[in-house]
C-alpha cells in the first residue's frame, strides 16, 4: 500500500479570474454614454439655439422611458460581462439613504439659487442686462399622473446610474481622479439640458453638482438616485400646481 506521500498530489482547477482590459472598459464606457445619451445632447443642443415647447404627451412618456431602459439594460450587460455588478458603482440600499437623499435635495436647490444668483450677477457685469433668458419649461399638463411617476423614478435612475456611478466609477479607477470625474458628469448632464438655455443648464448643473461632490465622497448611488427623483418630482408638481 502506497504511503500517502508517494501519492500524486491532485490540482484543483483554479476557476478562471475576471480581467478585464483598461481598453475594454473605455469602449463599454463610450458605448453607453452614446447610446444614453447622443440623440438628447444633439437635441438638446437644437433647441438650445432654436427654442420651442417642450409638451409632453402620455405616448412621448412611454417613449422616453423606453429609450432610458434600453441604455441601462446594456449597461448590465456589460457590466455582466466584464463579471461586475451595479454593486461595483454603490447601488445598495439602506433605510438612511431616504433621509440622506431628502439632504441632498435641499442641498441641491439652495446651490441651484446660489448659481443662479452667480450667473445672473455675471450677466449683468459683462451685459448691463438683468434679464436671462432659462429656456423653455417642460410642459406635463397634458399627461397623466399616473405617467408622471414612473417617467420620473425611471429618470433618476437613469440619469444616477449611468452619468454618475458608472461614469465616474470608470474615470477614478481608470484615471483616478474624482474631482475631474465629478466635472465630466456635470459636463454631460449639463449638455443634455441645453435645452433650458446655456444659462438654465448652467442652473441645473450647480444644482447637480452638490449629487456629484456627495458621490465622489461617499461612492454610494442610492442617496443621489433618490434625490434626483425628489427633485424632479417637487419641480414638475410644483409647476402643474401653480399653472405654469
Amino acid at each position: 500500500m502506497a504511503s500517502a506521500s508517494t501519492q500524486p498530489e491532485v490540482q484543483i482547477p483554479q476557476q478562471p479570474v475576471s480581467s478585464v482590459s483598461r481598453a475594454h472598459r473605455w469602449t463599454d464606457l463610450g458605448l453607453v454614454l452614446l447610446v444614453a445619451f447622443a440623440i438628447s445632447i444633439l437635441g438638446s443642443i437644437f433647441r438650445a439655439f432654436h427654442p420651442g415647447p417642450l409638451n409632453y404627451s402620455n405616448g412621448r412618456l412611454v417613449l422616453g422611458m423606453v429609450d432610458e431602459a434600453i441604455p441601462l439594460v446594456l449597461l448590465f450587460v456589460l457590466l455582466k460581462r466584464q463579471g461586475r455588478s451595479l454593486q461595483d458603482l454603490g447601488f445598495s440600499f439602506r433605510w438612511t439613504d431616504v433621509l440622506k437623499a431628502l439632504g441632498l435635495t435641499v442641498a441641491g436647490f439652495i446651490a441651484m439659487f446660489i448659481g443662479f444668483v452667480a450667473i445672473r450677477f455675471l450677466y449683468y457685469s459683462f451685459t448691463l442686462h438683468s434679464f436671462i433668458d432659462s429656456g423653455p419649461r417642460n410642459n406635463f399638463s397634458a399627461t397623466s399622473v399616473w405617467m408622471i411617476l414612473p417617467f420620473m423614478v425611471l429618470n433618476g435612475f437613469h440619469e444616477e446610474i449611468i452619468v454618475r456611478g458608472y461614469l465616474m466609477t470608470e474615470w477614478i479607477e481608470l484615471r483616478g481622479s474624482a474631482q475631474m470625474a465629478g466635472i465630466i458628469s456635470l459636463a454631460v448632464q449639463t449638455s443634455y439640458h441645453l435645452y433650458y438655455g446655456v444659462f438654465g443648464a448652467l442652473m441645473v448643473g450647480c444644482g447637480l453638482s452638490v449629487f456629484a461632490i456627495y458621490y465622489a465622497k461617499s461612492r454610494r448611488l442610492m442617496p443621489v438616485i433618490l434625490a434626483h427623483i425628489f427633485w424632479d418630482l417637487i419641480t414638475v408638481f410644483s409647476r402643474l400646481h401653480s399653472g405654469s
